[in-house]
């Protein structure tokens, strides 16, 4: 990594120029930037946790666990091709700061909620700041340097699974009540606002404007990695969705243990999230990319094939959580690897909608898929499309070379 020792003019300072002064300054940017992602996390598992006790409270029925749930995925879905376009377009610092905040209110809110429709605009609100901030930080982090993509959104990656892992240790001592949690989290939002306002730049990077229509997208890697990750949404939004209901209500754990092994969810990306990204910069993002698949592929099929074995339900989860720590963010690095420098927020965008488009079918399918018991549907929605997820990324071609212009 370079050191600039001559200071830049306000006028010209950028993330990229202040990432290069140091190891430390980069450090930096990295872990505030990566704040979000906690949030992101620890919202997630509150909800996914809490999930059965809120639909109860708004006197809702089983099905619309998978109906928020896509109304979540909706707004995610809608609004990530927005969050890439104006990381290439505006400010990423104020693009981030607004969505944190439409975050903020909205998760709120989510402890407020009385009714079947209340909560299903409050979880769409989430979904749409999520849907904003996620590409627009993964693009920030994986376009910092090429050689340190993977452990940029490792960071990512490692603060996401801390918020899931926290998440629903912090639920399960307020249950049944749950307003409390979601306060914390807008919280928790407020402060991340206050340090991205105080230490990241407005600009990120400055570069020659050059037309790179839309279908420069459309890389044979990108390509493959949008069927790669599209059902992997499936896959994840069949877990958020019923996952917990599966141990508190088809095999009869009781919530202190569900509660653990759900959080196995996000201890597994916490811990491995960082190795697994630097495995991707020294090895090469297309085999890690395909590593990453194949531990979810692993978890997906054990947890709905293992009855209410605790130990190994612990096990399982914890390998899901690994592989799903870092799949989505490498595989955004992967696209990024793949086109212009000066897409990499549309193409973060156009991966993350893609994923997102098929979170929205993970609930409904697993419902649908529910009368022929929970395991079926648990191994229809998760096993079967996280297997195909796993062959579509050894479809793949490595990236070696370097296509960030520097400014």
């Amino acid at each position: 990594m370079s050191t600039n020792p001559r200071p830049q003019p306000a006028s010209e300072v950028t993330v990229r120029s202040v990432a290069r002064r140091s190891t430390a300054m980069f450090v930096l940017i990295v872990i505030i930037s990566a704040i979000p992602a906690f949030l992101e996390g620890f919202d997630t598992n509150l909800y996914t946790f809490g999930s059965p006790f809120v639909v109860h409270n708004v006197h809702g029925t089983v099905a619309l666990l998978g109906e928020v749930s896509t109304g979540y995925a909706f707004g995610v879905a809608v609004f990530s091709l927005v969050g890439g376009y104006l990381f290439d377009r505006y400010s990423v610092k104020y693009t981030i700061m607004t969505s944190v905040v439409i975050f903020a209110f909205f998760t709120v809110w989510t402890g407020y909620v009385t009714s079947p429709t209340g909560l299903f605009i409050a979880r769409l609100g989430v979904g749409i700041g999520v849907g904003i901030f996620q590409p627009a930080i993964v693009a920030l982090l994986g376009d910092i340097f090429f050689e340190t993509r993977g452990r940029a959104v490792s960071a990512f990656a490692v603060v996401f699974g801390l918020g899931l892992f926290v998440g629903p240790y912090l639920m399960n001592p307020f249950l049944p009540h749950y307003r409390t949690p979601f306060i914390l989290s807008g919280i928790a939002a407020v402060i991340s606002l206050l340090l991205f306002y105080l230490i990241i730049p407005k600009t990120y990077k400055k570069l020659e404007k050059r037309q790179v229509g839309f279908s420069g997208l459309f890389h044979r890697n990108v390509v493959v990695l949008s069927f790669a990750i599209f059902l992997f949404g499936i896959a994840l939004f069949g877990f958020l969705g019923y996952y917990a209901e599966y141990l508190l209500k088809a095999i009869a754990l009781s919530s202190a243990h569900s509660a653990e092994i759900v959080s196995m969810s996000g201890l597994g990306g916490f811990i491995c999230a960082f190795p697994i990204g630097y495995l991707a910069d020294k090895l090469g993002r297309k085999r890690i990319v395909s590593f990453a698949a194949l531990l979810i592929a692993i978890g997906c099929l054990g947890m709905f094939s293992v009855g209410n074995s605790i130990p190994l339900l612990l096990i399982l989860t914890f390998i899901f959580g690994a592989g799903w720590g870092i799949f989505v963010d490498l595989v955004a690095t992967m696209g990024q690897d793949s086109v212009d420098d000066s897409i990499a927020g549309s193409v973060t965008g156009w991966l993350f909608l893609v994923f997102n488009i098929g979170a929205l079918l993970g609930g409904p399918l697993f419902a649908a898929l529910l009368p022929a018991g929970f395991e079926t549907a648990g191994l229809v929605t998760l096993g079967l499309t996280s297997v195909l997820s796993l062959i579509f990324t050894l479809m793949t071609r490595p990236v070696d070379h370097s296509n960030i212009v520097t400014d």
